[in-house]
């Protein structure tokens, strides 16, 4: 039994040593090299948060839910509103 705890404590003290090592990394291409990244799609039309919402076009109509008020528009989607 000692000789199997010696051979044991052996082994967990030789086995970081006895593992291989990853060769070097491979080097990096410069970013000057690199593409440019592509270009970010059009931007997102979402809600705007105010404290006052109001009709911006004849479109635009209000709604009330969840107890706020909404402004959503068909024909501007971008003068969609939540109020706070």
């Amino acid at each position: 039994m000692a000789a199997a705890l010696v051979r044991n404590m052996v082994r967990s003290a030789l086995s970081p040593l006895l593992r291989p090592r990853p060769g070097p990394a491979a080097p990096r291409a410069p970013s000057a090299l690199l593409p440019p990244p592509p270009a970010p799609g059009p931007p997102a039309a979402g809600l705007k948060t105010r404290g006052i919402v109001r009709r911006r076009c004849g479109a635009c109509y209000l709604v009330k839910r969840r107890g706020r008020w909404f402004v959503h528009c068909k024909a501007h989607p971008k003068h969609k509103q939540r109020h706070m």
